[in-house]
């Protein structure tokens, strides 16, 4: 007998990556490449990555940071979820977070528990641990107590005090400071975070002086001849003149002052004059509805004169050490600078289509005469970014809406101002500087590195296949990011939207969307003690955030979804016969994912599937690389998983989506294609 002839089984794998296109032809793309994503990134190491989620900060312990432990029990009396239970031999402490059966799961431990103790609800025995019993082994499980306990840490955390939103926001020594308008709106306050939440930073007091004939140095305490008044200076700001000719002028910064300095009097140290008052002092105040931009620069050397210079477009503009606010005069009539940047040992400012620059070195000095200068542009000028140089020269980017321009030299006697493009610009608060410079620009994101010779760069487009995402998002723009860790350009809208662009060796990976359930009005980013990158972000709500961290968007879940561009496998006139598809997954927690593809243009003649759920436990382990009982031994970082897929059509697109609060990201990196070729298309 004749044996059936059946159609060979065939494999077609799909590589991920390229990012989200939407305006090639189907035919002309990759098969890896997305058609539609949210809350999907680039991986610098290849294939989409589920975003990382974002979480309040304030100081205390971070949410995602949160442990738990689970403490088998005998109990001879009930204890409820939020109860506080203290062992009486090792005197540990934690907070009740779920109760199931024996299993009592506590977090916010503080000490360690040790079985066969008495547990003590208060001052009541209310049973005795059998066993510390650790973690979870089952991934789910796992997954939904960090969560829980991610969820009684952020009940802790609370909003920058005030009204409105968070308006300025910089990571500096360690520390975030947020500005916010106060709850009255009718001044703009300075919080710092501890470890105790957010705390009113005292901008102090100022007074002027002229006639400065001794120099006083900070921490002197000084007094007024005839008022008597007092204070510790904490800032010498010297403005012009000089003490060697008796001319010094500028102001005194104290945090506080006893009494009231009178006009005219003598300002006197240990008993001599120094200097005169010029007027009575005055509390240091910034009015609210300002948009802050912060840079960290340094004009002294060495990591102890690193300061954050700022402005925000309705006060004067500041210097802040952490401890002594500098409000910084630069003889405008109307002080109230939009943009900063510390560039060749100059401060620079921007107010409007003016661009200013301080004396070489001394930030508070704005006389010509001492090297302090103006740059008239042709536009309001949007953007101030420090761009590469050479050992001799420099250059700064100065972005107008429409036109780009670099500023050459090191200080007044050769600053020369270039226009490098007239027409393509930036817009306000999107320029930053990786491997290159990037802004979003109204024609997209632009790339802006230097040429092969040192003096000259050459633009190049990056968003050109998300234009619609762009165009309808343009003016929207309130904020950039880096993520120099992920090789990530990122700009975000007033609407919750973001893009995401990554960037490896001058190769751009891919630009995908995200949608944010909290809009950004700010950003920074950092660099923590230890190295690492971070960044926070500033909302509506009053809320500062952490950006990159825990599993979801500060508790709330993360939607995201994955379709790619449809499939021929190289033959658009051939019918195929799916079969199966395997989708390789890595990550490092329990995932769960939702897959569903479509057929044939997804055409309402072929019979499309539903959404199928599959699950899989990322959580491996490694020697050295983890903590005891806080592991699972069967763990696997990377797991294929087999999906069924049916149908016949000349083409199939496959998507990806998952919604949770509880799930670390996972990478998808690809996907192999069972199928059996048939007929070609009538």
């Amino acid at each position: 007998m004749q044996q059936m002839q059946l159609p060979r089984v065939q494999y077609d794998l799909i590589s991920l990556g390229g990012g989200l296109d939407q305006v090639t032809p189907t035919l002309a793309l990759k098969p890896g490449v997305a058609r539609r994503a949210a809350n999907f990134e680039a991986s610098v190491n290849g294939g989409y990555t589920r975003i990382q989620g974002y979480e309040r900060f304030d100081g205390r312990p971070n949410p995602s940071e949160a442990t738990y432990t689970i403490l088998t029990c005998q109990l001879v009396q009930a204890v409820a979820v939020g109860d506080t239970l203290t062992g009486q031999t090792s005197g540990a402490t934690a907070i009740v977070m779920d109760i199931d059966g024996d299993n009592v799961v506590v977090t916010k431990e503080v000490g360690f528990f040790a079985s066969g103790e008495v547990l003590l609800d208060g001052a009541t025995p209310v049973g005795a641990i059998v066993e510390v019993a650790g973690v979870a082994a089952d991934g789910l499980t796992d997954a939904e107590y960090k969560a829980q306990a991610a969820d009684v840490r952020r009940a802790d955390i609370t909003v920058v005090p005030g009204e409105g939103p968070v308006r300025g926001v910089v990571y500096y020594q360690g520390n975030v400071y947020a500005w916010r308008n106060d709850a009255a709106n009718v001044k703009a306050e300075l919080y710092e975070s501890s470890s105790n939440g957010w705390t009113l930073v005292p901008l102090g007091v100022e007074l002027k002086f002229n006639q400065g004939e001794k120099e006083i140095f900070d921490g002197d305490t000084v007094t007024g001849q005839n008022s008597g008044a007092t204070g510790v200076v904490k800032r010498v700001v010297l403005e012009s003149g000089s003490w060697g000719n008796n001319n010094a002028q500028g102001r005194l910064i104290f945090a506080t002052v006893t009494g009231t300095f009178t006009v005219g009097e003598q300002i006197r140290v240990s008993n001599q004059k120094y200097a005169s008052v010029v007027a009575a002092q005055t509390a240091i105040t910034m009015l609210p509805n300002g948009r802050f931009e912060m840079v960290v620069g340094n004009f002294g050397g060495g990591p102890g004169n690193t300061k954050v210079y700022g402005c925000d477009g309705v006060n004067r503009g500041f210097e802040f050490d952490g401890e002594v606010f500098v409000p910084i005069n630069t003889g405008m009539v109307l002080d109230k600078p939009n943009h900063v940047a510390v560039h060749k040992q100059h401060l620079f400012l921007s107010f409007g289509s003016s661009l200013q620059f301080s004396a070489i070195a001394e930030p508070y000095q704005w006389t010509p005469l001492l090297g302090a200068g103006e740059l008239a542009m042709n536009d309001i000028i949007t953007n101030l970014l420090l761009l590469p140089g050479d050992q001799s020269s420099g250059a700064l980017g100065v972005f107008t809406r429409n036109d780009t321009n670099i500023l050459y030299g090191t200080s007044s006697s050769d600053f020369q101002l270039v226009t490098l493009s007239s027409g393509t610009g930036a817009i306000a608060y999107t320029a930053q500087m990786m491997d290159a410079a990037y802004v979003l620009d109204d024609r997209g994101v632009l790339s802006m590195s230097a040429a092969q010779n040192f003096g000259n760069f050459d633009t190049a487009s990056l968003t050109l296949n998300i234009r619609p995402y762009i165009q309808f998002r343009r003016n929207l723009a309130t904020a950039s990011l880096l993520n120099r860790e992920k090789a990530q350009y990122r700009v975000f809208f007033s609407d919750g939207a973001a893009v995401y662009i990554t960037i490896a060796n001058g190769q751009m990976l891919g630009a995908m969307p995200v949608q944010f359930d909290n809009p950004v009005t700010c950003a920074f980013e950092g660099e923590t003690p230890d190295g690492s990158s971070t960044a926070f972000f500033g909302s509506t709500n009053g809320f500062v955030y952490r950006l990159d961290a825990g599993t979801s968007f500060d508790g709330a879940p993360i939607s995201a979804n994955l379709s790619l561009v449809f499939n021929s496998i190289k033959s658009p006139r051939i019918r195929k016969r799916y079969r199966k598809a395997s989708i390789e997954l890595t990550g490092d927690s329990y995932a769960e994912i939702q897959v569903a593809y479509d057929l044939g243009y997804r055409s309402a003649d072929v019979a499309q599937p539903g959404n199928t759920a599959y699950e899989a436990d990322l959580r491996g382990s490694f020697w050295d690389g983890m903590q005891w009982d806080n592991f699972v031994f069967d763990g696997n970082e990377l797991s294929p998983s087999e999906v069924e897929v049916e149908g016949t059509a000349e083409n199939i697109a496959i998507s990806i989506s998952a919604t949770s609060d509880l799930f670390r990201p996972f990478t998808v990196n690809s996907i192999l294609l069972h199928y059996s070729l048939r007929r070609g298309l009538r």
